[in-house]
C-alpha cells in the first residue's frame, strides 16, 4: 500500500471519506478550533506546527500541531469532494503557504502572533464554506457547527453561514434537523436544536 494511503490521525480513508464529507469538514474544524487558543500553551508555535512524524510507528506520544493534522485532513478533501476540484486546490495551496510562514517563524523564533494566526484561520474558514454548503443535508454538521457559534464567530459571522447552507430559511434547516435526529431516536436533542437554531432567528 501506497504511503500517500496512510493516515496517522485521520479514521478515515480514501476509500471510506467519499461517504463521510460531513465528518472529514467537522475534524478539520475541530483543530482550526484548537489553533484558534495557541496562544494559551507554552510552546504555541509546536501547538499549532510541529515537524512532520519521521520514526513511524514509534512516535505516537509527540503531540501534532493542529495544521499538521489539518493537513492530514485537507489530503482526503480530494477523494471527498471530487466535483469540487478548484476549491480543494485553493484550500491546500493556502494550507501549504501558511505552513511554510509558519516553518520560518519557527525557525527564527519569532514568536507567534494570535491577530495574524485568526488572518489564517479565518482565511482557510472561508475557503471551506463550499464544502459546509454541500453538505447542507447533515444534520450532524449543522448541529456542529451550531454548538461552536462562539469560536466561529470568531473567525466569520455564523449567520451569514447558515444563510447560505440553509437559503430556505433557518426554520426549514431546524424542522430537518430535528426530522433526521428523531428517526434515530435521540429526542433528546431535539430541545437543544430549537435552542440553538432560536439563537440565530432573532
Amino acid at each position: 500500500m501506497p504511503y500517500s494511503d496512510i493516515y496517522l490521525y485521520s479514521p478515515l480513508s480514501v476509500k471510506t471519506v467519499r461517504y463521510n464529507q460531513p465528518l472529514l469538514l467537522q475534524f478539520i474544524l475541530s483543530e482550526l478550533f484548537h489553533a484558534m487558543d495557541a496562544d494559551k500553551k507554552d510552546h504555541p508555535l509546536e501547538f499549532v506546527f510541529s515537524s512532520p512524524a519521521c520514526f513511524f510507528p514509534y512516535d505516537w506520544s509527540y503531540e501534532v500541531g493542529c495544521l499538521n493534522k489539518i493537513n492530514e485532513h485537507a489530503e482526503l478533501l480530494p477523494h471527498a469532494f471530487p466535483d469540487y476540484p478548484e476549491e480543494v486546490e485553493a484550500f491546500r495551496v493556502t494550507l501549504g503557504e501558511i505552513l511554510s510562514k509558519i516553518i520560518n517563524q519557527k525557525e527564527q523564533n519569532k514568536p507567534i502572533s494570535k491577530t495574524e494566526l485568526l488572518v489564517d484561520l479565518n482565511l482557510l474558514f472561508t475557503l471551506l464554506e463550499p464544502f459546509l454548503i454541500a453538505c447542507n443535508q447533515s444534520e450532524h454538521l449543522l448541529l456542529f457547527l451550531l454548538k461552536h457559534n462562539e469560536e466561529i464567530d470568531e473567525l466569520a459571522k455564523l449567520a451569514t453561514l447558515l444563510k447560505k447552507m440553509a437559503p430556505e430559511g433557518l426554520k426549514n434547516m431546524a424542522e430537518l434537523m430535528q426530522r433526521e435526529f428523531k428517526n434515530r431516536g435521540f429526542h433528546a436533542l431535539l430541545p437543544e436544536i430549537q435552542h440553538l437554531v432560536s439563537r440565530h432567528e432573532r
